[in-house]
């Protein structure tokens, strides 16, 4: 039975596999949309600033990116659970969720302060690009309320809400290159779009509430963050060996390499949201099941594993052989290394689909210590491979150590810190090999 049978003999008495295609293709039509206006109008701004600005641009972005975690403490995957497990209040879930994230925000971005104050103070325009872009996270508070849609399958709200800021937000950064704006002006913009994102989820929430009021409950508080600590330590490890050659370029090569590698690095990233979308569509589900039927679970994940190997490895090795002509269409002529940092960093997209994928196990099984662990792995994998490769192949060299880290951590060191794990990513490597035609969410 081939893929499209499957799902057209199984979607009408299979409820869970409905809400699971219905809600993934909301998100993933989002994305598909965003795709083609980021690919073209993020093109546009990196012609317009040039790889020295767009550097600066994108070394701001990747530098506060580190804080942004920081504010969102770890407990995305923890209060989808909560929400989709039906266990607490979902009042008080998203009452005390909000609470941590406005606490989270704001140390977060005290911290941005002094860190750039401290270490940035070569580069006045750099500094202020940051800190105007670092105001992004107390907007993103309001992501909370996508929390709530996503436990409840309800994503379609979310796109209509994302997508609606994501427009204007582009269509002010086309007029700010038709008036010749200057590089400040563009950071604005990404705080105009998570400012107008807030301010439509929560018109959207109006239409969908929760059963009960928001309230803060201590010991719920308590609750989240002993379980949200490792994976908070391990989305920070994560970032350091996603955005650490962005550091390393910028001392080493300067802004200008750093433009380079960002413009190859974001065709590459822009394809992330594919395996992302699913999990997340596939959480409440992957969820439910472990609670009453282990086999279900165990089928669900490992053909989950196996569809991100398929998607996975089919998008790479089309990014790698267009990389050079396709960079020079949307980039042009001041962007030409950047098609080698693509067609290598193309291959970070296979392990990211299997590291979210992994996370579903690691969250359902208890076991988010084991995420530290592998994010440290990938850490150190990226700061030598960078020491290393940097200095010598710059945006290249950036893009190389960037694989070997992903691949580290999603993959390699499960052999010894989840055995389990790493033998479910084996067998569901061989289910895709073996009978591509048969991957289904089991059960």
């Amino acid at each position: 039975m081939n893929v499209r049978t499957y799902f057209k003999t199984t979607l009408a008495d299979r409820p869970d596999l409905k809400a699971f295609t219905k809600n993934s293709s909301w998100l993933i039509g989002d994305k598909l949309m965003k795709l083609g206006v980021a690919v073209f109008v993020g093109a546009w701004v990196a012609r317009f600033l040039g790889p020295a600005q767009y550097g600066q641009l994108s070394y701001a972005i990747a530098f506060i990116s580190i804080f942004q975690a920081v504010s969102i403490l770890g407990m995305d995957s923890i209060l989808v659970k909560y929400v989709a497990s039906a266990q607490y209040d979902p009042g008080q879930v998203l009452g005390t969720a909000l609470r941590l994230r406005w606490i989270g925000a704001l140390l977060a971005y005290l911290a941005l302060v002094v860190t750039v104050t401290l270490f940035l103070d070569d580069d006045p325009k750099l500094r202020s690009v940051t800190l105007i872009v670092g105001l992004m996270m107390f907007f993103q508070i309001s992501d909370v309320i996508d929390l709530w849609f996503q436990g409840n399958s309800q994503s379609k709200r979310t796109v209509i809400a994302k997508s609606a800021s994501y427009i204007v937000t582009a269509g002010f950064k086309v007029v700010l290159i038709l008036l010749g704006a200057r590089l400040v002006m563009f950071a604005l913009a990404q705080v105009l779009e998570a400012g107008l994102s807030a301010l439509a989820l929560y018109f959207s929430y109006r239409l969908y509430k929760a059963s009960s009021k928001w309230s803060y409950d201590w010991k719920l508080a308590k609750l989240i963050l002993s379980q949200s600590l490792p994976i908070l330590v391990s989305g920070l490890s994560i970032l350091v060996y996603m955005r650490v050659g962005i550091i390393f370029l910028r001392e080493i090569k300067g802004s200008a390499e750093v433009g380079i590698y960002t413009a190859g690095a974001a065709l590459s990233e822009v394809w992330y949201f594919i395996p992302m979308t699913l999990v997340t569509s596939a959480a409440p589900i992957v969820a439910k099941k472990k609670l009453h039927n282990e086999s279900d679970y165990n089928a669900a994940l490992l053909n989950l594993f196996a569809a991100m190997w398929y998607f996975a490895l089919t998008v790479s090795i089309v990014n790698f052989v267009i990389a050079r002509p396709l960079m020079q269409v949307l980039y042009g002529a001041r962007y030409t290394g950047s098609s080698t940092v693509l067609s290598i960093h193309a291959f970070t997209l296979v392990a990211v689909g299997v590291g979210v994928v992994q996370s579903l196990w690691i969250v359902n099984e208890g076991k988010t210590r084991i995420s530290v662990y592998q994010a440290a792995t990938g850490a150190a994998c990226s700061i030598i491979a960078n020491f290393i490769l940097v200095p010598r192949y710059g945006a290249a060299g950036a893009a190389a150590s960037t694989v070997l880290a992903q691949f580290a951590q999603a993959f390699l060191i499960n052999f010894i810190v989840a055995p389990k794990l790493f033998k479910m990513q084996l067998r569901s490597l061989a289910v895709f090999i073996k009978r591509p035609n048969r991957i289904s969410l089991g059960g």
